[in-house]
């Protein structure tokens, strides 16, 4: 599509025309924005255009005919490039193939990378006729019944899905046809629209599943067409500066790219399947997250015993908890309220999550040898005044970690442990002394995250008119539930003394400590998540 048509400018339409008020102009914009239904289903969800309606004034805005009889679909020849289920799922109808072009319904004509898509797998130009999902769905059910065996027949065979992978050049060539760069570029468009975190493009026996995690949760949000994964997996490698002859083993990479006039950075990962290479964009959009520890959910109280541990003079404070509880963010945030300009402050990192400005930050590189441990050695004889070490993962790091605390730093870092007293008999596991732990770390903050009840539609469950502002899963965004243990006197006499992770809850709590549990409960009692939610999260049976 040469002139892909905006819904900013179709909503500006149906004002000028009088379809439209501007408020509900603006609604309608809004929740295009933040759901990831097509235009089509918000609209029509929000009550504000009939299907038909709809399609009419599409038709007008676009200057399309007006469909008044759907012809009669037949032949297997109309479904040899992309199968029934994919058209049903985007909302697709072919209605006439010759050599000249392929003339297609859609019920999204704003769907630019997918319509380009099928005119790429037809290899013929694209003409658009407008009509509703519903009117497509049924003709498409009926066809699909009927084309059952040539379908299955068809996508049996595979020649598409490896068309061209040896031929690299051509490979290459593939990746930059308009359709792959249109989809690559409009799935993560999406992503960053949604406020995704992570995007999963999954290769499944018949087509590739596209998943957005949002608040933690994955859900599907489109579909394509098997073939269309070389190219895609291709254009993500070229993007991220991997080796796209490999194939067999998985790779890792990075890349960064403009979207909606911001930078975004993306993590990638690439891991080879029985269906094909299946791909994980992680999301890092730094402008999406405020770095202010009250924005993340901490309260007074909890801000207080955060910052009275990141003003120590010297020692180590640690951030716990699993793949994806907000570690990085709170370290981070502390970070963003110790830099001064008296302040040196060095990160190594793998990778650069946040880059700010002020401080030194550097990301580990194992093939050049160049790990945690090393770059600590190194940045060590850089005179910093606190040091942020991505992660502690083996003994030499924790030990470097260690000695820069007996030396006068102060250390942030991070370990995967479900507890806070957990982190302390981690470490002793990994064969450090127990006096130097002791000795050397100030506190341990645990969190999780919890997703927050929807403030639109205040119900955590769906609804037979699902709220558009949460997709119906009655929760929109996250807050932080957390544990805060300060290593006293007592505490670090008890883990010199071996004392179980258990021993060091319970004298934790005797002076003070909250758990994680009966924080999460009390959020609960606020109405700010709910029971279910928490028991998702934690285990309230036993020990967190």
């Amino acid at each position: 599509m040469n002139n892909v048509p905006r819904i900013e400018e179709f909503l500006a339409f149906l004002e000028r025309t009088g379809a439209l008020s501007s408020h509900a102009s603006q609604r309608a914009l809004s929740a295009s924005k933040t759901s990831p239904h097509p235009l089509d289903t918000v609209m029509t969800e929000l009550g504000l255009l009939g299907e038909q309606e709809l399609a009419v004034q599409l038709s007008h805005f676009l200057e399309l005919p007006v469909i008044s009889d759907v012809p009669a679909v037949d032949g297997p020849e109309m479904f040899s490039a992309v199968t029934p289920g994919y058209l049903r799922e985007n909302a697709l109808l072919p209605l006439e193939l010759d050599q000249h072009r392929l003339l297609l319904a859609v019920a999204d004509p704003f769907a630019a990378a997918t319509i380009d898509a099928v005119g790429f797998h037809f290899d013929k130009p694209v003409a658009l006729r407008i009509l509703p999902r519903r009117t497509i769905t049924a003709h498409l059910e009926s066809l699909e019944a009927r084309l059952k065996e040539t379908t299955e027949r068809d996508l049996g065979n595979g020649q598409n899905h490896d068309a061209g992978v040896d031929d690299l050049e051509r490979l290459k060539d593939f990746a930059r046809e308009a359709p792959i760069v249109r989809f690559v570029a409009e799935t993560i468009h999406q992503a960053v629209d949604a406020n995704a975190t992570d995007i999963h493009i999954e290769p499944l026996e018949d087509h590739v599943q596209i998943r957005f995690r949002r608040d933690g949760i994955l859900s599907v949000v489109g579909t394509t067409a098997t073939a269309m994964l070389a190219g895609i997996a291709t254009r993500v490698k070229i993007l991220a500066r991997l080796n796209i002859a490999e194939r067999r083993r998985p790779q890792d990479g990075r890349m960064r790219l403009a979207v909606r006039g911001r930078d975004i950075d993306l993590r990638v990962s690439i891991v080879p399947s029985i269906h094909g290479e299946t791909i994980v964009l992680r999301v890092l959009d730094r402008s999406g997250v405020e770095l202010k520890l009250d924005r993340l959910g901490f309260n007074d109280q909890a801000q207080t015993q955060i910052r009275n541990l990141s003003q120590a003079p010297n020692g180590i404070v640690l951030v716990t908890g699993p793949t994806g509880s907000g570690k990085t963010t709170t370290l981070y945030s502390i970070l963003a309220e110790c830099a001064r300009t008296d302040v040196k402050i060095f990160t190594v990192e793998d990778p650069v999550e946040y880059r700010m400005a002020g401080i030194t930050q550097l990301q580990v590189n194992p093939a050049i040898e160049l790990d945690f441990a090393a770059a600590l050695r190194s940045i060590l004889r850089q005179d910093p005044d606190i040091i942020l070490v991505g992660e502690i993962r083996d003994r030499e790091t924790a030990q470097i970690a260690i000695q820069a605390a007996l030396t006068g730093h102060l250390v942030f870092s991070t370990l995967h442990t479900n507890s806070a007293a957990g982190a302390l008999t981690r470490l002793r596991d990994m064969g450090l002394d127990g006096y130097l732990l002791g000795a050397t770390i100030r506190g341990v903050v645990a969190q999780r995250l919890l997703r927050r009840v929807c403030s639109a539609c205040g119900q955590a469950h769906d609804t037979l008119k699902p709220c558009l502002e949460c997709n119906g899963t009655g929760y929109r965004g996250r807050t932080v539930t957390h544990e805060i243990l300060r290593v006293s006197a007592e505490i670090a006499a008890l883990i010199d003394m071996d004392g179980s992770e258990l021993d060091i809850q319970n004298l934790a709590v005797e002076q003070g400590l909250a758990p994680m549990r009966s924080h999460a409960q009390a959020l609960v009692r606020q109405g700010i998540t709910t029971e279910e939610e928490v028991r998702r999260v934690i285990d309230l049976r036993g020990e967190i």
